[in-house]
């Protein structure tokens, strides 16, 4: 006759003998109850094509996250003309966080071509073949001031920190680039943000998909630290974390460890703005889903180990909706890169996510 398995245990306890209990997960358990102790930024958003019908993702969103994301660039504001600002989605946006005490992230006011409006891609093309940018700087300079203090002004409170400039590494971010020059429009569009908010104005990169390229990361505090000298309002700096699991390299985590700290060194905060890691192609490493879970792991409690890292945003709220699968080139077809299946249920990654979340707290 087998002995019951309490009479077991509380034997073994006598004893001094460690017997390891398979526990499930608490499923009652946030990312958000940790992130709020810790005064910490986790967010992620859900496309606006999706919002309306996506009942669960906003319930989602709420439960598990204290912040979201709003696309501020000038095409998706200003589609009919210039000051023809159009605040629905944004406003829809403000109504979800203030009802759910949450913030919002306001990405990339000032980007690349393909995000501005028809009417600015028309314009700027035209003028690029007849050899020059289609405006003069005076007024590309009232364009740019416009946009940014209109959409800054229109989001108030709502918002803990605004990318003004996003990845002005990789492309030029024309036309502004090519009449004002690198250093000179990033400075005037911080200042022209300034004019309009004193929350976190944030220079955002992103640094490739296999850890932080230090050439990359060195041309960008180059910029950082020229500009901060000159008195421009770059309050924090933001990489995006676009990683693939198969390709990332041994010392990515020390390459992440390496931009906190130089971040610190010239007194601005980091937020982790981007953040997906692709499982990599079929067969390219063993146990994918768990290596997905250490790779979040990792560079979450790299992240909350430094109190200059101040969030970390989850780039789509679930593999449905992933960036990598819809993008116009290069596209992952099979990625799973976040948080959340298809279904909205948990992954492995999550609950990478919520244990440095929560070893972070025990810390803390």
């Amino acid at each position: 006759m087998r002995p019951p398995l309490v009479f077991v245990l509380v034997l073994f306890t006598l004893l001094g003998v460690s017997v390891a209990v398979d526990k499930k997960p608490d499923d009652n358990e946030t990312l958000r109850q940790y992130a709020d102790k810790l005064n910490f930024r986790i967010g992620s958003g859900i496309r606006p094509r999706s919002w309306d019908q996506d009942t669960a993702g906003r319930k989602l969103l709420a439960r598990e996250f204290n912040s979201t994301i709003e696309m501020a660039m000038m095409g998706a504001l200003e589609k009919n003309g210039p000051g023809d600002f159009d605040f629905r989605i944004m406003d829809r946006t403000i109504a979800f966080v203030k009802e759910n005490n949450m913030k919002i992230w306001g990405s990339a006011l000032i980007y690349r071509p393909d995000s501005l409006p028809p009417w600015m891609q028309q314009r700027f093309q035209q003028g690029r073949r007849n050899g020059g940018s289609g405006f003069t700087e005076k007024q590309l300079e009232d364009l740019m001031r416009q946009h940014i203090q209109g959409a800054v002004r229109h989001g108030g409170d709502a918002f803990y920190a605004w990318g003004v400039v996003n990845e002005p590494l990789s492309h030029r971010n024309n036309p502004w680039e090519t009449l004002m020059g690198k250093d000179e429009y990033i400075a005037k569009a911080f200042r022209y943000a300034r004019e309009a908010t004193s929350v976190p104005l944030v220079l955002n990169q992103t640094f490739g998909q296999t850890g932080i390229d230090p050439d990359m990361a060195d041309e960008f505090f180059g910029i950082v630290k020229r500009l901060k000298a000159q008195g421009v309002p770059i309050d924090a700096v933001g990489t995006e974390m676009h990683l693939e699991a198969h390709r990332l390299l041994p010392n990515y985590l020390d390459q992440f460890k390496g931009f906190l700290k130089r971040a610190r060194e010239l007194g601005t905060p980091v937020y982790i703005t981007e953040m997906d890691v692709y499982q990599g192609t079929p067969g390219s490493i063993p146990a994918p889903w768990e290596a997905q879970r250490k790779i979040y792991h990792d560079v979450a409690a790299a992240c909350l180990a430094d109190s200059n890292c101040k969030g970390m945003n989850i780039w789509d709220m679930s593999d449905k909706d992933t960036w990598l699968v819809n993008k116009k080139a290069d596209y992952l077809q099979d990625a799973k890169p976040v948080l959340f299946d298809e279904s909205y249920n948990k992954k492995p990654a999550y609950y990478g996510v919520l244990d440095a979340l929560k070893e972070a707290t025990v810390k803390h």
